[in-house]
């Protein structure tokens, strides 16, 4: 027997506190911005930024670019993807100025919009040495924009490493310094996750509050970014009081009470990996599938005994209703919810894609549910992996391949499925699968090792490397921070070739996303914490206040642009009217009940 085997006697549990969202809470919210109440509005508030983008197409690139970006900042781009496109393409035959804010910004937005630039545009900014001039730290704007630039940088681009470090190098530096607080506050924030790398829901409140104290912003997109949020939210809100009622009818908590109730933070990973509002049933999927497979991880880490998963494991592997009959009593229900669930997908794929996707999502269950067996052995035995055989391990039972399954399948259309769609999901070993989910693993084990190592979970990429390469915890931790930056820098690379249709690529960035912004603040789906909370009420249960002021529709006025915008004069046809304010009496009575 191995050291670290495991003397097993009695049943294990990890004491998880049970959650602080009870489904009843849930489902008696409401934010009173359901869409049919404020269509109208949204639609002229839409329109009219159509009218502002097609008015800016003559200005110089620095006030375009710039109001491309706030309008991708506000979280309101999806509207206006194809007027983007159109207004980028044309800026791609245009003389960009030689700043380094333009210059950036510019590249910045062609690649976050699919579009090809080289990196090459930097060099104009290199001295003799192939250095950064020193000089351009005195432009802090621009050296923020480059900074941004470079979390967008794909293999062999070592000009953007080098603009990296340099960026890097003098933003601390500007810290020790006196700023205003705004742009303080974004150094801060972009140095701990850049603008790429961040969840475009998340982003999108918390510039909303930023833009919102700019001297130079645009009403007009204030108010649609507010009202759209809050549209967008409202929607979220009724397919997780749907999902509550369901997993309120399930019963998990009292038959699982050594698991984790985790419906809502499951609900946010779905809503944060598709976020779009026409993919409702993709995200109830994908909910269901996260708020079971987070009890499936308690049964298979914590509770179950090596036998009785090994049943399991084989019961999922035959795919048969049928073989519940020999599994333990207290695993029937989770192993009816797993075929349950599919079933629905599987029907709606089916009328909606006439395809049986069933195959490809029974491959991806065998696949996370072995690769759970797997570890199960090392804990029992005590063997501690190599760091390599963790890690191809490891990307499995992080569930992502798995969620991306059904995201691929919930997310497209009769016309995009080809026989070239399938091929990445045919394969376990998928570049597209395994690098979101690569990311994902090693976020999650950078920031929750110590307190699974607490919960007798020994197994996990920190250890596995010490152990393998004999180094202390900290330079472990500096090798996970560089794989998942060239993890980053792979997934971008195969973002930008175009293989996969956009909005597969867009699930496998805003998965990694997801990830990152989960475990940044500890482990998502185990510790409640109060930064936990303050993400899903934002999220989904307190809506953004909207002005009372209301501005007639047909006025037509000037906005100063200000510095940011060259003190460029734009003319422009505002719209602005009044929405709702969310009840504060309401907002303190639900922080109250949490």
């Amino acid at each position: 027997m191995e050291p670290n085997a495991m003397q097993v006697s009695e049943r294990r549990t990890a004491g998880f506190l049970p959650t602080v969202w009870h489904p009843d809470l849930i489902i008696s919210s409401s934010t009173g911005y359901k869409y049919e109440n404020h269509a109208t509005r949204l639609e002229q508030l839409k329109q009219a930024t159509k009218t502002l983008l097609e008015s800016t197409k003559d200005a110089t690139p620095h006030v375009l670019l710039s109001l491309i970006d706030a309008i991708h900042r506000l979280g309101v781009a999806y509207h206006f993807e194809e007027e983007i496109k159109e207004a980028l393409n044309n800026l791609l035959t245009s003389m960009i100025p030689n700043d380094l804010f333009t210059v950036a910004l510019h590249f910045r937005l062609l690649r976050q919009n699919g579009l090809s630039i080289s990196s090459e545009v930097f060099n104009k900014f290199l001295d003799e040495d192939g250095k950064f001039m020193d000089n351009l730290r005195e432009d802090l704007k621009g050296v923020l924009s480059l900074y941004e630039a470079s979390s967008l940088g794909i293999p062999g681009e070592d000009i953007l490493e080098e603009a990296n470090n340099f960026s890097i190098r003098h933003l601390k530096s500007s810290l020790m310094e006196k700023l205003e607080s705004n742009i303080s506050e974004q150094i801060q924030l972009s140095l701990e996750v850049p603008l790429h790398q961040r969840l475009p829901w998340i982003e999108a409140r918390n510039f909303i509050n930023v833009y919102q104290r700019d001297k130079s912003k645009s009403l007009l997109l204030l108010e649609l970014a507010k009202l759209d949020y809050n549209i967008v939210q409202s929607l979220y809100l009724e397919e997780l009081k749907e999902l509550a009622k369901w997993w309120k009818d399930m019963n998990f908590k009292e038959k699982y009470p050594f698991g984790r109730d985790r419906l809502v933070e499951g609900y946010f990973y779905s809503m944060g990996c598709v976020p779009h509002p026409q993919f409702s049933k993709c995200r109830k999927s994908m909910a269901k599938l996260t708020v079971v497979a987070t009890v499936l991880d308690d049964i298979y880490d914590v509770y179950g005994y090596l036998d009785e998963l090994e049943k399991l494991t084989e019961a999922i592997s035959c795919w048969d209703l049928k073989a519940v009959k020999d599994l333990p009593e207290y695993m029937r229900p989770c192993y009816i919810a797993i075929h349950e669930h599919v079933k629905e997908m599987v029907e709606d794929a089916s009328e909606r894609l006439g395809m049986d996707i069933l195959p490809y999502i029974k491959q991806n269950w065998v696949i996370y549910t072995r690769g759970y067996m797997e570890e199960s052995r090392w804990i029992y035995s005590g063997y501690i992996p190599t760091f390599d055989e963790y890690l191809e391990n490891g990307v499995r039972t992080i569930g992502a391949p798995l969620a991306t399954a059904y995201a691929f399948f919930g997310t497209l259309d009769r016309d995009t499925i080809s026989k070239h769609s399938l091929e990445w999901i045919q394969s376990p070993d998928s570049e597209f699968l395994y690098l979101a989910a690569r990311i994902g693993r090693l976020y999650d084990d950078l920031l929750t090792s110590e307190d699974e190592m607490e919960r007798g979970e020994v197994v996990n990429a920190i250890k596995c490397y010490m152990v393998q390469e004999r180094v202390s915890e900290e330079e472990a931790r500096d090798h996970i921070k560089g794989l998942i930056s060239d993890a980053w820098k792979k997934l971008n690379g195969l973002v930008a070739s175009k293989s996969l249709p956009k909005c597969l690529s867009d699930v496998a960035l805003n998965t990694a996303r997801c990830w990152q912004h989960m475990y940044k603040m500890g482990d998502w789906f185990s510790v409640q914490s109060e930064a936990h909370k303050g993400t899903i009420i934002s999220s989904f249960l307190e809506p953004i206040p909207m002005e009372q002021k209301k501005f007639p529709l047909e006025t037509p006025y000037e906005m100063e642009v200000g510095a940011r915008f060259q003190r460029s004069v734009v003319n422009l046809r505002m719209v602005v009217k009044a929405g709702l304010s969310s009840s504060k009496n309401s907002k303190h009575r639900l922080r109250e009940a949490i």
